[in-house]
C-alpha cells in the first residue's frame, strides 16, 4: 500500500516539540512516521494535556477522526524527537479505501469505532470525577423514547462500575441520590433520565 501511496506522498522534517496538526485543523493530509517518535494527544475541559497514543516507526496517523465522519481532528499531533514523516492526501487513502472488500470495510469501521470509544474512555476516566463519569455514561447509552431519554439495557450497578472505574456501592450511591431528586427514574430493565440539566 505504501509503495502505492509514495507518489503522492512528500517528505517531512519535523523538530522536537514542533505541532504536525492542532485540535480543529481541517483534516486533509495523512502522515506515515518514517523515523521518530510522536504523541497523539487532547487537552481537557482544564487546559491539562492527556496523551491518547505513543506513536512510532512505521505508524499511519491522521486519518481516524476522518472515518469517525470527523472533518476536523478532534485531538493534536506532536513531535517528541526529530522525526521524519511521509504525507500524502486523504483523498488518496480514501480511494483507496473503496477498493476494501464488505467484509474488510466491516471490519475496519468496527476497529476504527472501537477505537474512539477506547479513546473517549482514556480522558472520562483520567478527567472526570466519579458522578461525572456515571452521568456520562448514562448519557452515552440513551436513546429518545416517548420524547425522554430512555436506557433498555438490562445493566447491573455492578457493569456500570465496571464501564466507569468505580464500586458499585458508589454506582448505588449516585443513582439513588439522583433518583430522589427527580433527576433520573429507574427498575429493573430500563433508566430514564428525566432531567439532562441536572444530571450534566
Amino acid at each position: 500500500m505504501l509503495k502505492e501511496l509514495g507518489q503522492f506522498s512528500k517528505k517531512i522534517y519535523v523538530k522536537k516539540g514542533q505541532m504536525i496538526y492542532k485540535t480543529g485543523d481541517a483534516i486533509n493530509t495523512v502522515y506515515f512516521l518514517q523515523q521518530g517518535l510522536v504523541k497523539l494527544a487532547e487537552d481537557a475541559d482544564d487546559g491539562q494535556p492527556v496523551t491518547i497514543v505513543l506513536l512510532q516507526k512505521g505508524e499511519l496517523f491522521g486519518f481516524l477522526d476522518r472515518l469517525n465522519n470527523h472533518i476536523e481532528h478532534t485531538q493534536y499531533s506532536v513531535a517528541l524527537t526529530d522525526s521524519t514523516l511521509l504525507a500524502f492526501p486523504i483523498e488518496v487513502l480514501l480511494k483507496h479505501l473503496e477498493n476494501l472488500s464488505a467484509i474488510e470495510s466491516v471490519m475496519l469501521y468496527s476497529m476504527v469505532r472501537q477505537l474512539a470509544e477506547a479513546k473517549q474512555l482514556v480522558y472520562v476516566h483520567s478527567k472526570m470525577t466519579v458522578p461525572e463519569r456515571i452521568s456520562w455514561f448514562l448519557m452515552k447509552l440513551a436513546t429518545m423514547e416517548n420524547g425522554v431519554p430512555t436506557i433498555n439495557i438490562p445493566l447491573t450497578h455492578e457493569e456500570i462500575s465496571f464501564m466507569v472505574g468505580c464500586s458499585r456501592q458508589k454506582v448505588t450511591t449516585y443513582l439513588s441520590k439522583w433518583k430522589k431528586q427527580g433527576i433520573i427514574q429507574y427498575d429493573r430493565g430500563f433508566i430514564q433520565l428525566v432531567d439532562m440539566d441536572k444530571l450534566q
